[in-house]
């Protein structure tokens, strides 16, 4: 529980820089669906939006390559459609949206997430693109993640990496202008089916 309690608060202080008025988080309320996935609500009427930001259990994948999770943020985001409300980057999925689009835009994140598609050719693109932004250096990333850290990884690697994601290893964080059970609601159309184990043999092998 403090861990999950850890996990919650350092999600809200990242999701509140979205807007200066969510300032006053009610305690949040963390559960886990049937599949393991952690999920983690605060409400505040205050926000005018609503927010959300899904995350990986950084213990259990210690052994990780460098620059992995950067490199399948890329080609999650190839997967996106162009929909700006959701981008992945910075460890973690994120969504900004109003509140009467929360159940539509988290639906959609939670479909590239479980769905993505890992062809050649996406995943080209997704690293050219990674590397055009560290050369640039238009975001602040960690230092482990450089030219030569995402030049070495292949579509092997990501497809592996991506088959070790599974529900229980992950964190979904709402905040700002939700109300508790109409975002319960939305988590569970949107992930509670979520098993990766059934999905896999499909989803990577494309």
């Amino acid at each position: 529980m403090n861990k999950i309690k850890t996990i919650a608060l350092a999600a809200l202080s990242i999701l509140s820089i979205y807007s200066a008025k969510a300032q006053n988080f009610k305690e949040p309320v963390s559960y886990k669906l049937k599949n393991g996935m952690n999920i983690i609500i605060s409400e505040n009427d205050r926000s005018p939006k609503a927010y959300s930001s899904f995350t990986l259990d950084t213990k259990a994948f210690e052994g990780k390559k460098d620059g992995i999770v950067e490199l399948l943020n890329a080609v999650l985001n190839e997967n996106l459609n162009k929909n700006s409300n959701i981008s992945f980057k910075d460890n973690s999925g994120k969504l900004a949206t109003l509140n009467a689009d929360l159940e539509k835009d988290l639906s959609t994140m939670a479909s590239v997430i479980q769905n993505a598609s890992f062809d050649q050719k996406t995943f080209n693109t997704a690293k050219a693109k990674l590397m055009a932004s560290i050369k640039l250096q238009d975001y602040d990333y960690d230092q482990t993640v450089n030219e030569n850290s995402i030049s070495a990884l292949t579509l092997a690697d990501v497809k592996n990496f991506y088959s070790q994601i599974s529900p229980d290893k992950t964190f979904l964080t709402i905040a700002g202008d939700v109300e508790l059970n109409t975002a319960k609601a939305s988590v569970k159309k949107a992930f509670g089916n979520w098993n990766r184990t059934q999905e896999l043999a499909s989803t990577v092998a494309r």
